[in-house]
């Protein structure tokens, strides 16, 4: 039983004890789950009655036509590992020998233009009582990369006669392309579907204005956090309060996650959650479950110059060069890259030599090691100072005497049929300027060929402030399959920033599916609390439990709520107010808590 609310007052009172100075911020917000309506809540990204398929599809408010105003319509874009995607939905009761007509209306915003093999359009399939589909497919495609931005383009089916066996029409709003060869974005409003002689429209939703849900995959379905894949809110098993997230293994992995804040070079952080491994559907196989945490920034783009192609004259150095490129800011290496940018038409093989890097800072000083690949074996082996790159490394060699050089004896080489090079890293500092260039060589017996083949020097940004993830798979922050069930297993992390650091800080709960075909595991309870400060102007001071960077009558409030005494354990949320660490709140947390109020709000 806690304290009553006479007795922690008296506590207040005498207590005046200097302590040593100490500061903890909590900077996890909802980690109980509690707040938020769940995997069945209203999500504005999904449109209702509409089944989406593809990476990239979303109700967006960007355009609209129907209705008139401010409104929303359907939006698509394309990726590398795809080929389509879109949103479908299926229209019942349509029998045989019935006129069937289909149309949508489709954009393409001049910003963000839609190109490459990119096209958008509409598709109708007659569908028999086994879902089965009806050949033939009807298909038109009027947006492309030659169409005009920002106007509706319109795209009719019909009329068409229902073939036999009919019992149902699916309407598809489709995106196609060519994996890789996609860029912009389609938007479709105002679809549209009529049967025989009635002129109501049978799509549902077909001005994309009504919201749905997505189950398992709504990104509000939970307040302040943002999931992906398997999960939802759940009421099964919950630590404290009502609820806890589910995480499933439908996908590789899935799960939730908020960024926290950005912490810097020696701040102490702590990480805390529990797990629930259920007997009726436990974690299987080498599946697990844990904490993650990440540090997702922003880094900046890769600039390159790949200036040698299939035309480029053979028997004959070219200089190919980047020059006085600024470094943007929290870079703090460039990598460098001699790089033949191939595909599965690629033929022949590039030479380099006398690759120069110089910095703003040193004029006149090559940044590089072993710039004419003198050194080293090459292949499988390198060559010194510079690291290969390419799915056939053996096609990324150092080779001598192989054709005439700029400087010394050797070259290095690149051939095949994916991206193959060389890189070497090296300081900078943000607002300098980089310059890099390399000379590059093919042979008349082997020339360079191609339809899209280029190769050339590339200069990539690497933020050396940030530190690498601590990923699940770690003893204290992870479970895994055959762990105990129907109990609360403790994770956490338990991170110093390392020197020079100074990142955005990210709380994932995560499940990795590994080779799983089935279970589910459960995340209460989660907690991130910066031990050593409260905030940039006042470190070592004071108890925040909200963030809001001040000790105030709020924290004293939830400073009550969680006073145990001489009782534990630690109550959920109340790592903010341990102060010594030995999971009770009492009136040794208080010694330090009460002398550093910094005000009534």
């Amino acid at each position: 039983m806690r304290p009553s609310k006479a007795a922690f007052l008296a506590i207040v009172l005498a207590l005046a004890v200097p302590v040593v100075l100490l500061a903890r911020q909590n900077i996890l917000l909802n980690g109980s789950m509690e707040s938020g309506q769940g995997a069945s809540a209203l999500d504005p990204k999904y449109a209702d009655q509409w089944t989406f398929f593809g990476k990239n599809v979303e109700r967006s408010d960007t355009v609209n036509l129907d209705p008139n105003g401010a409104g929303h319509a359907l939006k698509a874009f394309g990726d590398s590992a795809s080929s389509t995607a879109g949103a479908q939905q299926d229209v019942l009761n349509v029998t045989a020998t019935q006129n069937v007509t289909a149309s949508v209306s489709l954009y393409t915003p001049g910003f963000d233009k839609l190109g490459g093999s990119g096209q958008a359009g509409l598709v109708l399939e007659f569908l028999n009582q086994y879902g089965g589909i009806i050949s033939p497919i009807y298909e038109v495609y009027p947006l492309n990369a030659s169409s005009s931005a920002n106007t509706w383009i319109p795209a009719t089916i019909g009329p068409l006669a229902a073939p036999a066996t009919t019992v149902k029409v699916r309407v598809l709003c489709k995106l196609n392309w060519s994996p890789g060869d996609v860029s912009g974005a389609a938007y479709w409003d105002s679809a549209r579907l009529t049967v025989g002689s009635d002129p109501n429209n049978k799509v549902a939703n077909g001005n994309f204005e009504t919201v749905g849900h997505s189950t398992g995959q709504s990104a509000v379905g939970i307040d302040d956090w943002n999931g992906f894949n398997d999960q939802e809110k759940s009421s099964t098993v919950a630590k404290d309060g009502l609820a806890s997230l589910k995480l499933g293994v439908r996908e590789a992995y899935s799960g939730l996650y908020q960024d926290m804040g950005t912490l810097q070079d020696g701040d102490h952080l702590l990480m805390k959650g529990f797990v629930w491994n259920p007997s009726a559907d436990p974690l299987t196989d080498t599946s697990r479950v844990g904490l993650k945490l990440e540090f997702p920034q922003t880094i900046p783009p890769a600039v390159e110059n790949l200036a040698f192609d299939a035309n480029a004259p053979a028997n004959a150095w070219m200089l190919v060069q980047l020059a006085a490129l600024t470094v943007p800011p929290d870079v703090t290496i460039a990598r460098v890259d001699c790089i033949l940018a191939a595909d599965a038409l690629t033929t022949g093989a590039v030479y380099f030599d006398a690759a120069y890097a110089e910095r703003s800072s040193a004029p006149g000083s090559n940044q590089l090691l072993n710039a004419s690949f003198e050194s080293g074996f090459g292949g499988p082996n390198g060559i010194d100072d510079w690291t290969e790159f390419g799915t056939d490394v053996a096609t990324t060699r150092l080779s001598c005497f192989a054709v005439p050089t700029i400087d010394g004896d050797c070259t290095a080489r690149s051939a095949g049929t994916t991206y193959t090079g060389i890189y070497q890293e090296f300081p900078v500092t943000a607002g300098e300027t980089v310059t890099f260039w390399a000379y590059l060589y093919t042979r008349s017996d082997n020339k360079l060929g191609g339809i899209n083949s280029k190769a050339g020097v590339k200069i990539e940004w690497i933020l050396g402030t940030v530190p690498p993830p601590v990923d699940i798979g770690g003893s204290s922050n992870t479970v895994l399959a055959g762990a105990a069930t129907n109990t609360w297993l403790p994770v956490s992390i338990d991170y110093t920033m390392p020197t020079g650091s100074n990142a955005m800080t990210r709380f994932t709960c995560l499940i990795d599916k590994s080779a799983a075909t089935s279970g589910h595991a459960y995340f209460d309870s989660c907690e991130a609390v910066v031990l050593n400060h409260l905030d940039g102007s006042d470190y070592f001071n004071g108890s925040d439990y909200d963030n809001d960077d001040d000790e105030d009558l709020i924290d004293a409030a939830q400073f009550q709520l969680h006073f145990t005494g001489a009782i534990g354990p630690l109550p959920w949320n109340g790592t903010v107010f341990d102060y010594n660490d030995d999971g009770l709140i009492n009136s040794a947390d208080f010694a330090h808590f009460a002398p550093r109020m910094t005000g009534p709000h």
